[in-house]
């Protein structure tokens, strides 16, 4: 998997999985990201995503630099993975593979908390 496809879809699914939570709680007087801000120690509604947090998703991540005679060269996520049956080609190769650690600002869909 390409590193932008691994990346896309970890935070669609972030997001996915938090609406469908919100949907799924939403009878039970919880809130999942609920809309408002901390002032001391209570939480200020705000009005219509006038507040809306802004955490971070930290990755840490490895990914394999492949280089060979075939291809020149290509970046992926490092995954494990069974080749049985395919065909290969002899070819000379190098890979490196590094760590990347990064964080995205996300602000995750919220909950308008009414009264």
């Amino acid at each position: 998997m390409e590193l932008k496809d691994f990346i896309k879809e970890t935070l669609a699914q972030i997001t996915n999985g938090v609406v469908e939570a919100q949907e799924l709680i939403k009878n039970t007087g919880a809130y999942i990201n609920p809309e408002g801000r901390l002032e001391g120690n209570q939480v200020r509604t705000g009005f219509e995503g006038e507040y809306r947090s802004i955490q971070n998703v930290k990755m840490s991540i490895a990914v394999k630099v492949i280089e060979n005679t075939q291809t020149k060269a290509a970046l992926g996520v490092v995954s494990a993975f069974i080749n049985a049956g395919a065909a290969t080609a002899n070819s000379d190769s190098n890979s490196v593979t590094n760590r990347i650690e990064f964080e995205i600002p996300i602000s995750l869909p919220i909950t308008n908390v009414t009264k």
